[in-house]
């Protein structure tokens, strides 16, 4: 009879247990989910921001080079965006800047859409800027 008790003191104990288990279980799921969920969106920020930095930097279209860097300040503003994003953003548009300033361009551009340009190259720096931590 005592053997019969152990027993089922021991299978009383595992199902107190089983609850526990569950919650563990569900808590490991929901993890993964939300990790794997990140990696998903980050992974369609990155494509939206291959095609902005490829506009941006084309030099036939002052357009598509306006939509572009439209498209980059949106996205440096995402929760996605990285402190290495807001480097290479950073690069990015002090690079456009530079040479809308210095008019280095192989076609030519209405000096109010070079401004909107310009503009818009100054707005991403100063919101790469802003994503980038402090030192010191």
């Amino acid at each position: 009879m005592e053997i019969v008790q152990g027993i089922w003191t021991s299978v009383l104990a595992a199902a107190a247990l089983a609850p526990l288990a569950t919650f563990g279980v569900v808590l490991v799921a929901f993890l993964a989910y939300r990790q794997r969920d990140r990696a998903d969106r980050r992974d369609q920020w990155w494509k939206r921001a291959q095609w902005a930095i490829d506009s941006a930097l084309s030099d036939a279209d002052p357009q598509r080079r306006l939509a572009g860097l439209k498209v980059l300040v949106q996205l440096i503003g995402s929760d996605l965006a990285t402190a290495e994003d807001a480097d290479l953003m950073s690069a990015i548009a002090v690079g456009i800047r530079n040479q809308e300033q210095d008019s280095r361009r192989s076609v030519t551009v209405s000096a109010s859409t070079q401004d909107l340009i310009v503009a818009e190259a100054g707005t991403l720096l100063r919101l790469a800027d802003a994503l980038r931590p402090r030192s010191g």
